[in-house]
């Protein structure tokens, strides 16, 4: 049979004045098909009304989907075409009901012509196109079958074999054969016919086990419906072979109500695209503020159904393109066979590389609208990117200078205590020789009181050494070394400090933070009492010092609570500080360890 595509100027035409044709086509259409069962409708007004709807359904659809067509969707041309030439076919199968002259030859050669024309059109939805020659070759069959077949019986039998009332004035061509004879080939068809149903079955199920999860979605309402009606068509044709008289029996209206499927699924697949789209929409209008590609990425395979979809965002300073997850991706060759689909900025700069799978090009304008919809939020997402990287660096930088203070400070205490404490306790030494030897009073007095000023010197010293890096935190920890600061201070302090140990650098900075918070503490909140907590949360440290003095403190710039600030957050944490008027300080810094 001819290839069922509708012209693309007629295409345009019901596209452009899609009202129009939707008013004229279905006023044009039931009255054709009225016309074409007329006599039915005396004898079975239920059946032969059911029978207009299923050839209207099938015309307007064929109309709507024209728009569709026009908007990219340039394969349902061949499912449009099926449509309207299955609606014109189905109207002209019911001629029978007139039993007289051509109706019956025009009955039988449109009812098996419906069937292989949907059938056409299902298997060309939604590529546009056979997959391969295994359909080809059971679309042939079913040719041969069903109207070649049917067309070859007429040739060889009378029209009463065929269920129409004798002495009717019906057009017949051939010469009849033994009637014995005729059944048997009637019954090898009607195996045949059963057996191309199940093909077809078999064909449908493959083919939704192998789309993509949004093609199945798409596909499944016209699967279903079609199956169905194909199955009981063939049931029905073992029965009662094709309509053959003005009344219509009760198993050709159960195939025409389930007919009415067959466009309502088609309508409901344009549907469910329309409501991917509005997903898609929907998804991204509930993206994170800020975005990130990793939450862009998500929505984008949720509203396609596509796990293998990713984004790899261009990074100009960097040039190098990154996934999601901040690794360098090279993007997939042009020729490669995923759909690959290139994003701009609003100036023309890319912006990023979309990938999904080879099947979502079926797909493409859906794919499209989500490129377009994401477009502002992946730019978003990439300066958001950008800055969290440069934060990112910051942080490492603030890392990198702690560290090295803390290694200088180590250095110094070790020279100090390796350097210049030795020779101060080898000159001690001297003099404490010299002291033994000498006879006159005034060097006695004077070398006593070099020896007293050498004791005050190292005094001062070490406790340079220990203010630069105590030994004792490298040695204990937090702990011990906080409870040789509190014992020197004014104020009481209780200590709740855990034992664990942590990372050098977490260590002093925890230290110095709590040595800064309670010289402030000493010289300005006027407390009588202080308590310093410090906690092991897992991810992080979690340092409390508290005093009951007068409030109020403020953190201005370049003030002891600014570089208390500045200390912690070098160290990636945050400082809060809660000190109302007349109710005390606290301070309260998270470290990540």
């Amino acid at each position: 049979m001819p290839h069922p595509r509708l012209p693309n100027r007629l295409a345009a035409c019901a596209a452009k004045h899609r009202p129009w044709c939707l008013a004229f086509g279905g006023s044009g259409t039931t009255a054709f098909a009225i016309a074409c069962e007329w006599p039915a409708f005396q004898s079975s007004p239920l059946a032969a009304t059911a029978n207009v709807a299923v050839t209207l359904a099938f015309i307007l659809t064929a109309i709507i989907l024209t728009a569709i067509m026009l908007n990219g969707e340039e394969s349902l041309g061949s499912v449009t075409g099926a449509l309207a030439l299955g609606g014109a076919l189905w109207a002209l199968s019911w001629t029978a009901a007139w039993v007289d002259g051509p109706s019956a030859l025009v009955s039988s050669f449109a009812y098996s012509h419906f069937w292989i024309c949907v059938g056409w059109g299902v298997l060309r939805y939604p590529t546009g196109r056979l997959r391969d020659n295994r359909e080809r070759a059971l679309l042939a069959a079913a040719v041969l079958v069903v109207p070649v077949a049917n067309l070859a019986l007429i040739g060889i039998s009378r029209p009463q074999w065929f269920g129409y009332p004798p002495g009717a004035d019906l057009w017949w061509y051939g010469s009849p054969i033994d009637h014995g004879t005729y059944n048997l080939i009637v019954g090898v068809l009607d195996g045949l016919t059963l057996l191309l149903a199940g093909l077809f079955l078999l064909v449908v199920w493959d083919r939704l086990r192998q789309y993509s999860e949004l093609d199945r979605r798409i596909f499944q309402p016209v699967a279903l419906a079609v199956l169905v009606a194909f199955l009981l068509a063939a049931a029905v044709n073992i029965v009662a072979n094709s309509p053959n008289s003005a009344t219509i029996g009760p198993e050709f209206t159960a195939v025409s109500l389930l007919l009415l499927t067959i466009p309502v699924a088609f309508a409901t697949a344009v549907l469910r695209r329309v409501f991917v789209r509005a997903r898609i929409a929907q998804l991204l209008a509930t993206l994170p503020s800020p975005p990130t590609v990793r939450a862009v990425r998500m929505a984008l395979r949720t509203a396609l159904h596509d796990d293998s979809a990713d984004i790899l965002v261009w990074m100009p300073e960097q040039e190098r393109h990154s996934d999601a997850d901040g690794l360098t991706r090279t993007p997939p060759p042009a020729d490669a066979a995923d759909l690959i689909m290139k994003v701009w900025t609003s100036t023309g700069a890319p912006l990023a590389v979309i990938t999904a799978a080879p099947a979502m090009r079926r797909n493409s304008d859906l794919v499209t609208a989500a490129v377009q919809a994401s477009a502002l939020a992946l730019e978003n997402a990439r300066l958001h990117t950008i800055v969290a990287a440069q934060l990112k660096a910051v942080h490492a930088s603030r890392a990198r200078l702690v560290e090295a203070s803390l290694h200088e400070r180590k250095r110094l205490e070790r020279d100090l205590h390796d350097g210049a404490q030795q020779r101060l306790l080898a000159l001690a030494t001297r003099l404490g020789l010299a002291r033994t030897k000498a006879t006159d009073p005034d060097t006695i007095s004077a070398i006593e009181a070099a020896r007293e000023d050498l004791r005050y010197a190292l005094a001062d010293l070490r406790s340079l050494a220990r203010g630069i890096h105590p030994a004792v935190l490298s040695q204990g920890g937090l702990r011990p070394a906080l409870e040789v600061v509190t014992a020197a201070l004014p104020v009481r302090v209780e200590l709740d400090v855990t034992a664990d140990r942590f990372d050098a650098v977490l260590e002093t900075g925890a230290y110095y933070t709590i040595c800064e918070a309670l010289t402030n503490t000493v010289k300005h909140a006027g407390a009588t009492r202080a308590m310093v907590t410090v906690r092991n949360l897992g991810a992080e440290v979690q340092i409390d010092v508290a005093d009951d003095g007068k409030g109020g403190a403020v953190e201005v710039d370049n003030g002891g609570l600014a570089g208390l600030a500045d200390r912690v957050r070098a160290l990636g944490g945050a400082l809060v500080i809660a000190s109302p008027s007349g109710g005390g300080t606290r301070l309260t810094a998270n470290i990540p360890c």
